[in-house]
């Protein structure tokens, strides 16, 4: 249960999704609150492929285990300040996650270790918009995690989520400052950031900008239709396997009321020795069951290498809610590899150009 420290929840702070308004920004209030939240989902998944199989007990297959606190104070005269801090766990074995200290390879954090891998971020917010600095996730991947009816969580997952391969910036970046519009900006709303690889630098040594780079985001939204394109770009030297970033994206919604629609266009870039272009789409559905949801998804990622390698899932899930805290889940998916691929679901391998499946069976927990 969410619990309020100093006053009242602080319930806009940080944001929704297309599925609502797409605004990213907090949102200032005229009260000071501190808030702690979380999340507990685990569930039993199955994965099976041409050459293996695996059945397991994991966490997220709903949605990103996690605890936090995040808080807003008012300052008078429009102006507040907030923060939030997230870390995500995994609930099969009360473990943390990785993160990244300077959006570079070398830098991942142990995964074993507890840690606001997820968001450490403090903000300056006025009727002009949000100043936000620190660890948060990039205006590229929120584009990505909306149009995904499994908002990338379990087996469900579409395909530009599991596959990308935009390194160690795909989803967050660290050491960045942030600013986003003001919420009700006429229907308009975006973000842009920018975030340092905190190199070393100086006499007699070679310049460097591995892990800064850029994102940002713009989209319009007016009643039960919404529209986003974003991109980024994030610098490293060149080598057999990595180089340069170049992520660009769009995506859009509906909500018909009955069924809400997602579409969804990505194109990612690596400028390695050999240049590596992957793209792919999504075409979601939510579809609400009296207080319960239908998830549907049918996705793709391919690039243009040898043999041209794509895989092309189809998605089909179920929540059932007991509470507005508390659901029960099961999700399926199904994986078509052609061209050489070997995407393999739930921890199961494949050989090339063969297919394979999974399941997830769980509970999500809100407090």
């Amino acid at each position: 249960m969410k619990r309020a420290v100093f006053g009242v929840l602080v319930s806009g702070l940080g944001g929704a999704s297309l599925t609502v308004s797409a605004q990213t920004s907090q949102t200032t209030v005229d009260r000071t609150g501190v808030t702690l939240f979380g999340v507990a989902d685990i569930a039993i998944g199955y994965g099976e492929g041409s050459t293996s199989r695996l059945i397991q007990l994991y966490s997220g297959g709903n949605a990103t285990s996690r605890f936090g606190i995040r808080g807003v104070q008012d300052l008078g005269g429009g102006l507040a300040a907030g923060f939030w801090l997230e870390a995500g766990y995994t609930l099969d074995n009360g473990l943390g996650m990785a993160g990244n200290s300077n959006n570079q390879p070398g830098g991942a954090t142990p995964s074993d270790v507890i840690s606001f891998n997820r968001r450490a971020t403090v903000s300056l917010i006025d009727r002009w918009g949000e100043l936000r600095l620190g660890r948060d996730k990039t205006a590229s991947y929120r584009n990505r995690e909306d149009m995904d009816p499994f908002a990338n969580n379990g087996v469900g997952t579409t395909e530009p989520q599991v596959e990308s391969i935009a390194g160690p910036t795909s989803t967050r970046a660290s050491n960045m400052v942030g600013y986003f519009l003001p919420p009700d900006f006429y229907g308009f709303f975006g973000e842009v950031q920018y975030f340092l690889g905190e190199n070393v630098t100086g006499t007699g040594l070679p310049p460097t900008h591995d892990g800064t780079g850029y994102a940002a985001r713009l989209g319009y939204s007016a009643g039960n239709f919404a529209l986003a394109v974003a991109g980024s770009r994030a610098r490293y030297a060149s080598t057999a396997d990595f180089g340069t970033v170049r992520v660009f994206n769009i995506g859009a919604a509906y909500d018909f009321e009955f069924v809400r629609m997602t579409v969804g266009y990505y194109r990612d870039e690596v400028d390695s020795v050999l240049p590596v272009v992957r793209k792919g789409f999504v075409l979601g559905a939510i579809v609400p069951v009296g207080l319960n949801q239908l998830k549907m998804a049918y996705s793709s990622y391919g690039t243009r290498e040898s043999g041209d390698p794509a895989a092309r899932k189809l998605s089909l899930g179920y929540v059932y809610n007991l509470s507005k805290r508390t659901a029960l889940y099961a999700t399926g998916a199904y994986v078509h590899n052609s061209g050489g691929s070997t995407t393999a679901l739930n921890g199961a391998s494949t050989a090339p150009n063969r297919s394979s499946r999974g399941m997830d069976l769980g509970m999500r927990h809100s407090f």
